[in-house]
């Protein structure tokens, strides 16, 4: 019948286009989900072109790929930073499949908001990231910019800065929330003798700060100078509230007491014998107390020294000194002679204007007797300096080198005014100003501050009122190792002196320092009315060790056919 026909011909039309679709599905996922792209399309983008973003995709039409390879395209599409979302679909297309990618665009940039700052100001880092609003956001775009933002904070110092969170809202701002790392507390480690309080009084850095690495360097070099310790480390690490930090100073003390007995011989003072006791640690509080004796056939020396660098906790330092020396038939002034010389002296210093600049007042009295059984004639008076000395001295000084142990970068200058006797009293016959200025200069030569340019320049001179006396013993000396290295110590001598030391100070074998070094200089004057100036010179190497003392330096140098060594601790200046 009729309709029987038309049943069994669509019975069979269907039948056909099932299999037409089960061979199509075999081709195009032939076996494990295996599929052939036969066409691409993008749905969704408005501001990103749909070539650039089949640029990321890593397989061509006619590519057999699977489902891990559709995966990894999104995430290569998503990776070019401009979407939200990447989803893909796919339906048949000739004899395979039409990969559709949908994509869902970030918003148009309108604005950058920052927050949680306070030492970099919001404009300096919004140049600094450098992200042009009016264009659609980009992801990578936006970490190289806060990228940009924690180099810079860590340029300034501030290493401990972080970027919190950055978020965009569907209206098109961002929000940038920065810890600057505010330091929440400062804990003191590893000191067993030293009064905690001695410690934090170095420390310019405060709980409630924003950390900053060369603000906490200064520090540190602070510490190591009071020659206390042998290794301050510094650590930080998350406190208990959100982008804050605990800073940890680590400290370890070295032995500041020390017990030191020698003997020695010289032509001047026979044998001899010494004894030092010393603590520049005493009670844990960084004063520093000594006690010397020198004892032999033709002397005998005694001294007790005391300094606190932060006397009664108020910013001032103060220093006393106290001595005792004879010497027997020694040759003073052409005169065989006993010489007896006490005295003592006291130092106030404080700070004025900032934290560079110090002032310091230093009173003191010696009273020296001279005996020789031969008759001494009227005009040697100035070789002999019979008799008591009252003296005032005044210094100011500025200093901003980054450390006294070794200083890589800064300046030291300094003037000094002293009055003897005179308006103070003492021996009528003997009285004179002094005015010494000196200036010390360290200029690095590379970032890390290994290689150093260091230079003193230093001079002073005499005023002498008229028929008065300036004792040989009060003028100037220059030679040897504090002022002209290779010449004989305290060869010249004088009323005026002027001296010039440089040195190119470098990092030499493991743990130590070399210099290469010449100094310039004399010292002029002597009982003459007029100078007559001559310049000596020396050059010579030297090498710095560190010891558990401290920093030992070894110098040789060599001046018109002489050589010379030197010993003593640290640098010379």
């Amino acid at each position: 019948m009729p309709w029987r026909i038309f049943i069994n011909s669509f019975f069979i039309l269907f039948l056909l286009v099932i299999l037409s679709q089960s061979s199509f599905a075999s081709e195009a996922t032939s076996g494990s989900g295996y599929m052939k792209v036969t066409a691409f399309a993008v749905e969704g983008n408005k501001n990103v072109a749909t070539e650039d973003i089949l640029s990321a995709v890593p397989f061509r039409i006619g590519s057999i790929i699977t489902p891990n390879d559709v995966q990894e395209s999104l995430k290569s599409i998503y990776a070019l930073g401009y979407f939200s979302d990447v989803k893909a679909k796919t339906k048949p297309f000739e004899d395979g499949v039409e990969l559709i990618y949908e994509v869902t665009e970030n918003p148009i940039l309108k604005g950058i908001l920052i927050q949680g700052n306070s030492v970099i100001p919001t404009d300096k880092i919004l140049s600094v990231m450098n992200l042009p609003t009016g264009k659609i956001f980009n992801y990578n775009e936006m970490d190289k910019a806060l990228k940009r933002v924690e180099d810079y904070y860590a340029s300034q110092g501030y290493t401990a800065a972080r970027i919190m969170d950055a978020s965009l809202s569907p209206s098109g701002y961002l929000l940038v929330t920065i810890a600057e790392g505010k330091i929440q507390a400062i804990k003191i480690l590893g000191n067993h003798k030293t009064v905690e309080h001695v410690i934090r009084r170095e420390l310019t850095v405060k709980p409630g700060d924003i950390f900053n690495y060369n603000k906490v360097k200064a520090d540190i070099n602070r510490l190591y100078d009071m020659n206390i310790f042998s290794d301050v480390g510094v650590m930080f690490e998350p406190g208990t509230k959100p982008g804050e930090i605990f800073l940890d100073i680590d400290v370890k003390e070295k032995k500041t007491g020390t017990v030191t007995f020698g003997a020695g011989y010289s032509t001047a003072y026979s044998a001899i014998g010494m004894i030092s006791l010393s603590d520049n640690n005493m009670f844990g509080r960084a004063q520093t107390m000594s006690i010397g004796l020198q004892f032999g056939a033709k002397q005998s020396y005694y001294s007790v020294s005391f300094y606190d660098p932060n006397f009664n906790d108020h910013n001032m330092s103060f220093g006393a000194n106290l001595y005792n020396y004879r010497t027997y038939n020694l040759l003073i002034g052409g005169y065989t002679s006993d010489e007896k010389t006490a005295g003592f002296n006291m130092s106030f210093g404080f700070p004025i204007f900032d934290k560079y600049t110090r002032q310091t007042i230093t009173p003191g009295y010696e009273r020296v007797h001279l005996s020789t059984t031969q008759p001494v004639n009227p005009n040697d008076q100035y070789a002999r300096p019979n008799g008591s000395y009252r003296s005032l001295t005044y210094a100011i000084s500025r200093d901003t080198r980054d450390q006294t142990r070794d200083p890589r970068q800064g300046y030291f200058a300094s003037v000094s005014i002293s009055q003897t006797n005179g308006f103070l009293g003492g021996s009528s016959l003997y009285s004179f100003e002094k005015v010494i200025a000196e200036f010390r200069d360290y200029i690095p030569l590379d970032r890390s501050k290994e290689h150093v340019l260091a230079g003193r320049l230093m001079g002073g001179t005499s005023i002498i009122p008229s028929g008065k006396i300036m004792p040989v013993y009060y003028q100037y000396y220059v030679g040897g190792q504090g002022t002209v290295r290779g010449i004989t110590d305290n060869k010249y001598f004088g009323r005026y002196f002027a001296i010039g030391n440089f040195e190119y100070r470098f990092p030499f074998i493991r743990g130590t320092r070399g210099a290469l070094f010449t100094d310039i200089g004399d010292a002029w004057g002597g009982n003459s009315d007029w100078p007559n100036f001559k310049l000596h010179a020396g050059v010579g190497v030297g090498i710095m060790l560190n010891t558990p003392f401290g920093p030992v330096r070894i110098d040789g140098a060599y001046s018109t056919n002489h050589f010379k060594g030197y010993f003593g601790m640290g640098n010379p200046f």
